[in-house]
């Protein structure tokens, strides 16, 4: 094995590490290190430091400190011991003030993240909202004469009171397959006094939100918004059904998807009768759309 100098300066060209580096890392000033790699103890203010620097500086180099130490112990080097303290304060001193950077450095890194974390959180409850503000003021239904009209400054928003109905919204009922009727209601039982069980309703809100007024054996059951997702079920020997948005609502008659009664906007009201024996109701619209 070499002197001591000789074997710290070799072990840290190994290491690719520059004195100046190697006085960041391990806080030693470079003219101690150099010192212990030439074997100039004079320099270094007192043995104890002496014995510390060598220590921290070969377990830093990867070297076994109590092997160095012994060495050096054995090496008897004289160390003056009448050293200036300024030299260990400001050491000491450089030390304090670098981990203090440190724990800044960290503590402005973590408020920086939880800012950014603050603000990302913030834009996209901001976004979502005015999108869906946004979906609201597009879709929403006016009410023109007698029927609805989109704006697009207003969607989905629920409506307060009934649409502006025309002065007569029973609207008409198929008497029988083959004839429109004129208004008369066909009797319970049909034209040959037989008919299948109850009409039964389904109503599936889609796109938008709908005013909705049910009649059923001329008891109103339900008057108010019908929201996209929602389901209403009725059943009964006569079924009213006035809807204010026509276009957002599928109706479901017996299990037979009629789609929309009319297009959005458009206000319609139609009663729906039980199929009689002679034949069943034709499908699609069998009331008059207003």
């Amino acid at each position: 094995m070499g002197s001591i100098g000789e074997t710290l300066r070799a072990a840290r060209e190994t290491k690719g590490v520059s004195l100046q580096q190697a006085e960041e890392d391990t806080k030693i000033r470079k003219r101690y290190l150099e010192a212990l790699e030439d074997e100039d103890y004079d320099i270094i203010p007192g043995r104890v430091y002496a014995k510390g620097f060598l220590r921290n500086y070969a377990d830093y180099l990867g070297l076994n400190p109590d092997e160095m130490l012994m060495e050096f112990k054995l090496l008897g080097s004289p160390v003056k011991e009448d050293f200036q303290k300024t030299d260990i304060d400001i050491a000491l001193s450089r030390k304090r003030s670098n981990s203090r950077k440190d724990r800044r450095g960290y503590l402005v890194t973590v408020i920086i993240v939880l800012l950014a974390i603050f603000t990302l959180a913030v834009y996209s409850f901001v976004s979502k909202k005015a999108a869906q503000d946004n979906i609201t003021n597009n879709n929403k239904p006016t009410v023109s004469g007698n029927t609805y009209t989109p704006d697009n400054n207003a969607a989905n928003k629920p409506v307060d009171k009934a649409p502006n109905l025309p002065d007569s919204t029973a609207g008409q009922v198929y008497n029988n397959p083959a004839t429109p009727g004129n208004g008369v209601q066909v009797p319970a039982g049909g034209p040959s006094g037989e008919n299948t069980s109850p009409v039964n309703m389904v109503l599936n809100g889609k796109t938008q939100v709908c005013w909705v007024q049910v009649k059923v054996d001329g008891v109103v059951k339900f008057t108010g918004n019908l929201n996209p997702g929602a389901t209403q079920t009725y059943s009964g020997n006569k079924v009213e059904i006035t809807l204010g948005n026509a276009g957002a609502v599928e109706v479901i008659k017996n299990g037979q998807n009629l789609g929309a009664l009319g297009p959005l906007g458009k206000v319609v009201t139609q009663i729906f009768v039980p199929d009689i024996a002679s034949g069943t109701t034709p499908p699609g619209v069998n009331g008059t759309a207003y």
